[in-house]
């Protein structure tokens, strides 16, 4: 029993990363094809990931399981 726990928590814990992964990626190949500073990536990405944690709080405080998931659905 111990075990599912720990393996649940730990599939948890890898979300964090991947979010992040996912919402980092747009900007920098939108950076990379078209020759902005790099430092552009680094604040789309911020901004992309205080929009997805802003609907993730929303989703939590008005129980909406869509707003739930923030932008990357998972």
């Amino acid at each position: 029993m111990k075990k599912l726990n720990i393996w649940k928590n730990l599939c948890e814990a890898i979300k964090e990363p991947l979010r992040l992964l996912v919402l980092a990626a747009l900007p920098v190949l939108i950076v990379y094809l078209r020759d902005f500073p790099y430092s552009w990536a680094v604040i789309a990405t911020l901004v992309l990931r205080l929009a997805d944690k802003l609907l993730h709080e929303l989703g939590k405080e008005t129980k909406d399981d869509s707003l739930l998931k923030g932008l990357t659905r998972f």
